[in-house]
Order: C-alpha cells, then structure tokens, then sequence
C-alpha cells in the first residue's frame, strides 16, 4: 500500500513539473520556510523555485507570508506546505475517479463495445452500426472488444483506488508550530496580564493595643524622712535662748 507523500508526489508530477516534488520535500515538516533558503538548499534557481511555488499556489497547496529584511530593505516571502488542504484535495479527486470507474465497470459488464484497430475510435453497439461497424477516421473494420479484460483492468483499479482513499483518510497530520517574536504590543499586552495575575500585598494587621496592667499598691506606707529645714532650726534656737533669760 503506497503512504499519503507518494500519493501526493503522483498528484504533483501530474499537476505541475517533477522539481514540484523537489521543493514538497523542502517544505515539508516545515513552516514559513524563506524561497531564497529554499532555492539554495534544493540548489535550484530563485525563478524556478518561485515558478513553482506559483504553479502550486495556484492549486492552493501552498500558502506564504511576506516579510521585509530590516538589512538589505526588501520583502522576503516565506512557503508553508498546505497539507490539509492536500489532503481533502486528493480524496476529492480520488472519489471523483473512483466513481467515474464505477460507472464504466457497469456499461463494460452490461454493453458490447467496438473499437479501431489503430485505436481512433471507441464505439458502443448502436454507434458502430449507425457507421456500419467502419472506423470514421480511417474506414477501417472495427473490431469487438474484449470484455474480460478490459472488465479485469477496471477493477484493478478501483481496488487500488479504495487503498488510495483509505491511505489518505488515515493518515494524520501534525501540527507544525512556529516560535513567532512578540511584536511591541503583544509585550504590553502580556506585561499587563502579568501585572494583573501578581497576587496583592498582604494587608498587615494592626495590633490592638492591650490594656496596661494596674500595679496593685501595696499596703505598707514607705517611711517618709523628713528633713529639717533652716527655718525650723532658727526657731528652735530663738525658743531656747528666752528660756535661758538672754
């Protein structure tokens, strides 16, 4: 059974040129990759490489972005393989054969056609004898086809069809995944969700003041010295001189 990658290369060999397969294999398990670095390292020309992309783009199996290069001043286009799109494309266009198929499986088996010898014409049974069974092109006596094998034949390729499709069906792609630089704003914008996520400042609680302890007073007076002062003293004199008769 033939992987989805040679079901595509047979797409692409058919739709454009065979270096189409060439720059697929360049882009492919990639993203955004530049057409200069793609020329250079298929080692093919910039126009050719480009007149591919182009042939490519045009079946939507490619898609670009454009960048300008802050040295040299000019835009650079990057190509990313579109292989999602590759994918729904080739099970359309094999659903759309394999029906097509079927419908002649069924005339094959059910009517008798005539052919030329030199193969200029294919004819069914009433057309063949509205020209009395000769090749319009060159008169000569048709001849009945043989139904075996051309019945052999469709049916082979309706099986290998079938094989294609549920190839295809199966087959998951992954999913490519560029690191892009934040532009000026996307830096704001995520120094403002940081901003936001900080957790808030715990608040400090303030101690209620306790109430002072009352010192109990204690019972026993301390004893008081008293001092003598010189007035007292003076008294004591005068009184004992008027004692003594003085």
């Amino acid at each position: 059974m033939r992987n989805l990658h040679a079901i595509l290369e047979e797409f692409l060999r058919n739709v454009s040129t065979e270096d189409s397969i060439k720059v697929f294999r360049g882009l492919h398990n990639q993203k955004n990759v530049s057409e200069f670095k793609l020329a250079e390292d298929l080692r093919l020309n910039i126009n050719t490489v480009r007149n591919i992309l182009y042939s490519l783009h045009a079946h939507n199996l490619v898609y670009s972005v454009r960048k300008k290069d802050k040295e040299k001043g000019w835009y650079i286009y990057y190509w990313t393989f579109n292989m999602n799109y590759a994918k729904e494309l080739l099970l359309k266009r094999k659903n759309e054969r394999l029906k097509e198929l079927k419908h002649i499986l069924t005339e094959q088996e059910t009517k008798n056609f005539f052919k030329c010898p030199d193969n200029h014409v294919r004819a069914k049974l009433e057309e063949a004898m509205e020209h009395d069974f000769k090749c319009v092109d060159c008169g000569k006596l048709l001849i009945e086809e043989n139904k075996e094998k051309s019945i052999a034949e469709i049916k082979e390729e309706i099986g290998l069809i079938e094989k294609d499709i549920t190839e295809i069906e199966n087959f998951k792609i992954e999913v490519i995944e560029e690191e892009a630089k934040p532009n000026k704003a996307k830096k704001k914008a995520a120094k403002k969700k940081k901003i936001a996520k900080k957790k808030p400042k715990k608040k400090i609680k303030k101690k209620t003041p306790q109430p002072e302890k009352i010192v109990k007073k204690s019972k026993i007076k301390p004893k008081i010295k008293k001092e003598h002062s010189k007035g007292s003293i003076l008294k004591k004199i005068k009184k004992k001189v008027k004692r003594l008769g003085f």
